[in-house]
């Protein structure tokens, strides 16, 4: 029964623990080099949070994106012309590959790094422009109320294992 109430403890507390994913606020800026509408967007990364050297540089892969591109809510991450989706820890925040996404108007953006500035290049419309860039960790959040719930059982039943008696059986032979 100890054995029991100890396994079923640990799936608890296991099941409570948060996820590793790590949030991060973007934000960019800067005039289009062809004229037109200002190059303008911000929004959230969601990455792995899991670090590996990438481009020998400390870096998490990007899982999500939302926000907004001129205007437009941005839809997702894309692939575009070779951006690698990664989130730098140090230095600038994205690599000379870049963070591909694509917004509900239809249009394909790649943010990079060029020669140590933030770049981005869109498709339809085509437009490219140097921007300010900038991001930072998002705090980590309070635990929901279920999750403390869940861990303050799984420890009184570890509580309770270990308060448990010690039976004896005896064996007599007759």
């Amino acid at each position: 029964m100890k054995k029991l109430a100890l396994g079923l403890a640990a799936v608890i507390v296991f099941a409570a623990s948060p996820a590793i994913a790590a949030d991060y606020i973007f934000s960019f800026s800067g005039t289009n080099l062809f004229g037109g509408q200002p190059l303008v967007g911000s929004g959230t990364l969601t990455t792995s949070g899991v670090t590996v050297q990438q481009n020998g540089r400390d870096a998490q892969m990007i899982t999500g994106i939302t926000g907004t591109y001129n205007g437009s809510a941005i839809t997702g991450l894309a692939s575009v012309t070779g951006s690698d989706n990664f989130y730098y820890l140090t230095g600038k925040f994205v690599s000379g590959n870049g963070l591909g996404f694509v917004t509900a108007a239809g249009t394909n953006a790649n943010l990079f790094d060029s020669a140590g500035q933030y770049r981005i290049n869109t498709t339809n419309p085509f437009q490219s422009g140097f921007v300010t860039a900038t991001s930072s960790a998002v705090a980590g959040a309070v635990p929901e109320t279920a999750t403390w719930g869940m861990m303050i059982a799984g420890f009184g039943m570890m509580g309770a294992a270990m308060r448990g008696r010690r039976r004896s059986t005896t064996v007599s032979f007759a």
